[in-house]
């Protein structure tokens, strides 16, 4: 793990009986479950210290907007414009790479990054928050430059590997954002009467907190200075157990399957269903609300699908897990000793997928070539090959201790009890 910086460090006080809360504002991507689950689960462990945690986000207009976890646990959701994810992830799921990349070309059509980046620093400005947390969103490093409020973020260490030098996108992000984005941003920096700065180097100067398990992967290199390795934060939507759940102790072997909210889960449904129904397994889905009416319609006999459940407790009842390749789930599944079959659909799951199958718990499918009867092949052998499993159990005892909320909320705390510190002092008279 890479050392924090000393200007990062703070040292291990006492708080001050006189000292009053802080407030946090999270600014996840607001469209996907891991993301805003992650920045729930620190929210909550933040709340209960006594602190003032808000949530900001294009929600409750967006039908698809996932922030109704950070609403169903009592905090407030401010409404922020934020791209629109749900378009293209629709166009990618349909159309593949190419037209991705005209997406990114057209960005304004769905990801007007000055408009965005205005009215976060408007609503900061505003509500006059003493830290930013965000998920992923590499907007907020810019907010808290143009606002003078400290910035944390969430992103898997793993992933940064992706935008670092060496990488092949490396040299196209640099493009993308000298043509599309730091012109963009110019406009609020003009506004604002605030020097423009390059984004990366915005972000590589925000301690960046990763959700993961330390010697699980490659650590990121000296170009990302500011990471720290916090654990796990596995998250779940607060729901009822389904009323078939005590129903899964009938010796049947089940198998559970969740896509999150970046999978190919209809199509895949659609294709497995016929190959996966002739099988003498019981197949548990979490939907998510991605599945169409006609798709549940047809599900097999041996299906059981909910649009939410606890993961937790139904991989208590399975042997095996397939899923979409998100780290989320991927922890949940590790913490109860699940072996898994990742069907990634882009580079973040490709790379935990390969860690799956680098560690000896976890195969891969890619999501665009799934057939069923290559599925029920691997599935036969997951369950058949007592190393999967092995290798799962070796690492559940040290995903179910480590606190990765905990370990975030320790962090976040103490940069912005130092800067509130330092701000009433430079506020005396």
């Amino acid at each position: 793990m890479a050392t924090v910086p000393q200007h990062i460090l703070v040292r291990d006080e006492q708080p001050i009986a006189s000292e009053r809360p802080l407030k946090f504002m999270m600014f996840p991507l607001g469209f996907l479950l891991a993301h805003v689950g992650r920045l729930v689960e620190i929210g909550k462990e933040l709340r209960l210290r006594g602190h003032q945690v808000m949530f900001a986000g294009d929600w409750p207009r967006h039908e698809r907007s996932r922030l109704d976890l950070a609403a169903k646990e009592g905090f407030p959701v401010l409404p922020m414009p934020e791209p629109d994810h749900p378009y293209a992830w629709d166009h990618f799921q349909k159309y593949g790479w190419p037209v991705t990349g005209l997406d990114l070309a057209r960005l304004r059509r769905w990801a007007p990054l000055d408009d965005i980046l205005e009215a976060q620093v408007e609503l900061v400005r505003r509500e006059k928050p003493d830290m930013l947390l965000c998920d992923a969103s590499i907007s907020t490093s810019t907010t808290s430059y143009i606002t003078g409020v400290p910035a944390t973020g969430v992103l898997n260490a793993y992933g940064l590997q992706l935008i670092s030098p060496g990488s092949i996108f490396y040299p196209m992000i640099k493009a993308w954002d000298w043509a599309r984005l730091s012109r963009m941003r110019k406009r609020v920096y003009d506004r604002y009467e605030v020097t423009p700065r390059n984004a990366l180097e915005l972000l590589r100067e925000m301690p960046l907190l990763s959700p993961d398990l330390e010697g699980l992967y490659k650590t990121p290199s000296e170009f990302w200075p500011n990471y720290h390795t916090v654990g796990p934060i596995v998250s779940e939507p607060c729901c009822e157990l389904p009323p078939w759940y005590d129903d899964l102790d009938d010796g049947t072997i089940n198998v559970y399957i969740t896509m999150g909210s970046t999978g190919f889960l209809e199509g895949f449904l659609r294709q497995a269903y016929d190959a996966l129904g002739k099988t003498p397994y019981r197949f548990i889905v979490t939907t998510a609300g991605q599945v169409s009416e006609d798709t549940v319609r047809q599900a097999p006999d041996n299906f059981l699908l909910a649009k939410y459940a606890p993961g937790s407790k139904i991989l208590e009842k399975c042997r095996a897990m397939i899923y979409h390749g998100g780290n989320g789930s991927m922890y949940q599944a590790l913490a109860a000793g699940i072996p898994m079959i990742a069907l990634p659909s882009h580079l973040e799951q490709e790379i935990c997928a390969d860690l799956a199958i680098r560690h000896g718990y976890g195969l891969k499918l890619p999501a665009r070539k799934v057939r069923g009867k290559r599925l029920v092949a691997m599935l036969e052998r997951l369950l058949n090959e007592p190393g999967f499993a092995q290798a799962a159990r070796r690492l559940s005892a040290r995903v179910r201790e480590a606190d990765g909320a905990v370990a975030s909320a320790d962090f976040v705390e103490k940069i912005a009890r130092r800067h509130a510190r330092s701000t009433r002092f430079l506020a005396r008279p």
